[in-house]
């Protein structure tokens, strides 16, 4: 075989390098040693790998032979410069003066060379440093004649990925302490606005009964975005080992937002509507798991549950008594239910859309679509619900479909289907995760939140949209759960700082938050804010529900009359704008 040359071996470990392989990295500048031992490539390259794996003793040495070989390469002086700082400040120093004459003003160099100040140059000797352990920098893995090293007095930590994939390895044997104290340091330190370690966090927590903070803990790693069913599950079993059920209800919501195949989410909402005495509902989550999963558990439970149901929608059996023979032929041939009619569906539909529960809303709908997928109404329906969600697009193009379908034209059923299949309500999640929760541990008091809500207020008087929406943001994320007034209008003025920023999809969500929090105090100001934003996207008619709904709840006579004026002005603007889409058709 013929050996490689000295550049090659520089080249294959800087290569190794770049990509992560530090103790590959750190064989190969080893082995160019070996192969040119006065290369001061080599040695410098050997040593910034040796300071990355917190070997700070040798990569001293290979520093110092590198300095030897090229004494004039400043990156070289930094770096020894750096790790000397606490065993030889003063040879430390001179070695910072002398790389701040090639690379300029550093503030780590000028500091370490400010430690020793004298007019007279001090002698800089090569000698071997005894083997401690101070903490090591973040060097530069460029070879000499590249790049200056990047100078940080802090030690090389474990990248973050390493660090959950380790955490998760001690999570699934069972290690929670272990997994915990990995975690940590590190949430308290670099990795502090990390979701996925805070979502780990709260698990390790839970399993060692610190439900509070492990409460405190997923629904941080919510706020900055860890968003999937899982997370959103894991928060609401916690919830309801506090007895807090609305809350995990709402949890569980959002986790079938994210996955609405999501099985151990629908075994739980059908648990908590059993024991809340709606077998109904109950017996409706578990079907649809059942459905996915025959062999689940919970079939088991829905079985008993439709037993125990069944004498009552068939009529009771007389105690003792027996069915005559004609009597008994007429027992396979009862009427289909009530319950089982596309009207009831509907208005069942319709219902959970005004009751807020957009998960139970859009699967509803969504089942009548696959049972009539030329029906305006049900499209109307969908669009409702999607729009009530706060998935505005996708609303809007179940809207058009309606449109189309009344004025005779048929939709094909594969267009149909990628429609009702696509991730429908996405945004219902995004809206209540965008409302800038601070961490647990800096959680403002409530005179804080509304001192950050008047300031809002105010900045809104003057047009500084993006100072009012920081404040407004503030006031929700340090607002108590049970101040649900402050959180309800801090929402609406969080709408209103987007609409006068032109983010008008984003401005209706905080507005659907509102409402969503509290349904019965929504204001007619709040609803014709909200018109004013379907308005803004070109969603007229939705416009035009929100400005009619406004017109009953106490707006004075001036924003009545504008509310009029607003209706009309949509009404025109629908009409020119089905023109044009015929037109184009």
């Amino acid at each position: 075989m013929v050996e490689p040359t000295i550049l090659e071996m520089l080249d294959e470990a800087s290569s190794k390098a770049r990509t992560g392989d530090i103790l590959g990295a750190v064989e190969s500048y080893r082995k160019a040693t070996e192969l040119d031992g006065s290369s001061a490539s080599a040695w410098y390259g050997l040593a910034v790998m040796q300071a990355k794996r917190g070997n700070t003793a040798d990569a001293v040495s290979a520093f110092e032979q590198a300095h030897i070989l090229n004494p004039d390469h400043a990156p070289t002086a930094a770096n020894l410069a750096v790790l000397l700082e606490v065993s030889d400040s003063v040879r430390a120093s001179a070695l910072a003066k002398q790389a701040l004459e090639t690379l300029s003003d550093v503030e780590e160099l000028t500091r370490i060379a400010d430690n020793h100040p004298t007019d007279e140059p001090l002698i800089l000797s090569a000698r071997i440093v005894v083997e401690e352990e101070p903490e090591p920098p973040l060097l530069e893995s460029k070879a000499i004649s590249e790049e200056p090293p990047l100078l940080e007095a802090n030690p090389v930590l474990m990248e973050i990925t390493k660090v959950a994939e380790l955490a998760s390895d001690l999570v699934l044997r069972g290690e929670f302490q272990e997994a915990l104290n990995l975690i940590q340091p590190r949430l308290e330190g670099d990795a502090s606005d990390n979701p996925q370690l805070w979502a780990m966090c709260g698990v390790c927590l839970s399993q060692l009964e610190h439900v509070d903070d492990a409460i405190q803990a997923i629904e941080y790693a919510i706020s900055m975005g860890e968003d999937s069913a899982k997370v959103h599950f894991n928060l609401a079993q916690l919830l309801r080992k506090s007895n807090r059920e609305d809350d995990a209800m709402q949890s569980l919501a959002n986790a079938l937002l994210c996955d609405p195949s999501h099985i151990n989410s629908l075994v739980a909402r059908g648990e908590i509507f059993r024991d809340r005495g709606d077998d109904e509902l109950a017996a409706q989550n578990w079907r649809r798991v059942v459905t996915m999963d025959p062999e689940n558990p919970i079939n088991n439970r829905l079985v008993e549950l439709e037993e125990e149901e069944s004498p009552r929608s068939l009529g009771e059996i007389p105690a003792g008594g027996e069915f005559e023979e004609d009597e008994a032929g007429e027992v396979d041939q009862v009427e289909p239910s009530f319950v089982e009619t596309k009207s009831y569906k509907i208005s069942k539909a319709h219902e959970l859309t005004d009751s807020g529960d957009h998960v139970a809303a859009v699967n509803a709908w969504k089942e009548l679509l696959q049972e009539d997928s030329q029906s305006a109404e049900i499209w109307h329906g969908l669009a409702d619900a999607l729009s009530v969600a706060g998935h505005i697009e996708r609303a809007h193009q179940c809207r058009q479909r309606a449109n189309a379908i009344e004025e005779g034209i048929r939709i094909g059923d594969e267009e149909n289907e990628a429609i009702v299949e696509a991730d429908l309500i996405e945004a219902a999640t995004q809206a209540a995760e965008k409302t800038g929760h601070l961490p647990p541990s800096e959680q403002e008091s409530v005179n804080v939140s509304i001192e950050w809500y008047n300031k809002g207020l105010n900045l809104l008087a003057e047009d500084n949209s993006i100072e009012a929406l920081n404040c407004f943001e503030k006031a929700i994320g340090g607002a108590p759960r049970e101040e649900q007034g402050l959180r309800v209008r801090a929402q609406n003025g969080r709408g209103h700082a987007l609409y006068q920023l032109g983010r008008y999809p984003e401005s209706i969500q905080a507005y659907h938050a509102a409402i969503t929090m509290d349904p019965a105090g929504v204001t007619g100001r709040a609803l014709y804010n909200m018109g004013s934003s379907y308005a803004a996207v070109e969603l007229y008619s939705d416009a035009i529900k929100c400005f009619e709904q406004a017109l009953d709840r106490g707006l004075d006579k001036d924003d009545v009359n504008i509310c009029k004026t607003q209706i009309n002005r949509c009404k025109l603007l629908h009409k020119e704008q089905e023109k044009r889409r015929r037109a184009a058709a």
